[in-house]
């Protein structure tokens, strides 16, 4: 039996071609990466400045909030990390150079949609108190309140809510806020798991 002989490939450092790609970390953090081929630094010698006289630079732009900025890179580096300040927005990022305070796109990267960093409820906040994956409640205010599941259940038998199925959830029926079942004996039973959890 013939053995097949071990074979080493060595990726290579550069492909030559224009490229640039944002991807989503986390969100509050993006990364991307970048090459610019030789045809491309010879274009921009031809219309602008020498290539590596200019600045390096990102621009992205909130393309939800309608705003943008610059980002001053190593001329060198083909990556970055990108720290956002809006999550729940979607962004996109020029790779350019700046010369003479002019901005000059050398190519667009793809939209990158980040998500947001806070939960979402699928109920009506219109209310003054929401249900959360049937177990928390969480007010309508600028911050994200979560109380207790004691708290929640008082809470609970004095509002009105819908729940997930947007199905109305009358006051007092704590069956539907524990879990679906009917019978009350379910209830204190699914009351008292989750008092373990939250109480």
């Amino acid at each position: 039996m013939q053995l097949l002989k071990s074979e080493y490939y060595e990726l290579p450092a550069k492909y030559n071609r224009t490229v640039i790609r944002l991807l989503v970390q986390s969100p509050t953090r993006m990364f991307c990466y970048w090459e610019v081929s030789d045809d491309t630094i010879k274009e921009f010698n031809t219309h602008h400045k020498n290539y590596n006289d200019c600045i390096a630079v990102l621009k992205v732009t909130n393309l939800t909030k309608k705003y943008s900025y610059t980002i001053p890179v190593n001329p060198f580096a083909n990556n970055y990390y990108i720290d956002v300040e809006d999550p729940g927005c979607n962004y996109q990022v020029e790779l350019g150079r700046v010369a003479k305070n002019e901005f000059i796109n050398i190519y667009t990267s793809n939209v990158a949609i980040v998500p947001t960093n806070c939960p979402q409820a699928l109920a009506d906040f219109s209310q003054e108190g929401i249900l959360f994956g049937n177990y928390l409640c969480i007010s309508d205010k600028k911050r994200f309140k979560i109380y207790g599941a004691k708290e929640t259940y008082a809470r609970f038998q004095n509002q009105s809510h819908t729940a997930f199925d947007g199905t109305p959830i009358k006051p007092g029926s704590s069956e539907e806020f524990m879990g679906g079942g009917s019978s009350s004996a379910s209830s204190a039973s699914s009351y008292s798991s989750m008092s373990r959890y939250f109480g």
